[in-house]
């Protein structure tokens, strides 16, 4: 399998900065699989619609009604379909991060995500 890692990391953190709900659901449909799943600490979902509910909760609540955006931090590493990034939600304004995560993704044969892992990490304010 070759996946470009950054490239997937970029698609991905873009799907939850989109604000076109069109645009996300395509966005959402080229990374995962259709029965994809995405976990976090306290939830899972799985397929499509559920995909698409989750990322636009959290779009709503950070991108669109606080300003904040996603990017990349570091360089995706991964073997044997999966693939483990970081990311950061910053205000565009003043680049302060504001919270720091990772994701953990298997990928199929073709590169769409099958499951996804998401962790919070804690943000070091030294």
């Amino acid at each position: 399998m070759t996946t470009d890692l950054d490239k997937l990391a970029n698609r991905y953190v873009a799907v939850w900065n989109e604000p076109d709900q069109t645009k996300r659901r395509n966005g959402i449909e080229r990374l995962w699989v259709q029965d994809g799943l995405h976990f976090t600490p306290t939830r899972e979902v799985k397929g499509y619609d559920a995909l698409e509910a989750r990322v636009e909760e959290s779009h709503s609540k950070f991108v669109r009604d606080q300003g904040f955006i996603f990017r990349v931090s570091g360089e995706p590493l991964g073997h044997h379909g999966l693939v483990k990034f970081y990311w950061v939600m910053v205000d565009p304004q003043s680049d302060t991060v504001n919270a720091v995560g990772s994701d953990v993704v298997l990928l199929d044969a073709s590169g769409c995500i099958i499951s996804d892992y998401q962790f919070t990490e804690p943000l070091s304010r030294a």
